[in-house]
């Protein structure tokens, strides 16, 4: 599965998952979200803030994750080395959750 972002034209690898545990005793994290427009309706999109490296996000009653700092490939590969990273929390605000076999072969996967 890929979310594809609309704006700017990238996609961005979902895979399944269970309910995070956002309880504020658990290991010490803090949880937080942000609120983004998937498939024409507001979803939350939950951050481990402590030290996650995912988005969590339910949607039609499944659980799914994405990581939110990702490298943008139609930038040179000298630019990735640099910093340019695509902050999927600041950048990505409508998105289309997409289902398939061949959507790996996509070429514009930002990753």
């Amino acid at each position: 599965m890929m979310l594809y972002d609309i704006r700017n034209r990238l996609y961005y690898k979902v895979m399944n998952s269970t309910k995070p545990k956002m309880t504020a005793s658990h290991l010490g994290r803090s949880w937080g979200y942000v609120l983004k427009i998937l498939n024409g309706e507001y979803v939350k999109f939950w951050i481990d803030y402590t030290r996650g490296r995912y988005m969590y996000f339910e949607y039609e009653e499944k659980w799914y994750r994405v990581q939110y700092l990702q490298s943008n490939y139609k930038k040179k590969n000298q630019d990735v080395f640099n910093g340019v990273m695509i902050d999927l929390i600041v950048d990505a605000q409508e998105l289309k959750l997409i289902k398939g076999k061949n959507i790996e072969k996509m070429p514009l996967l930002a990753m």
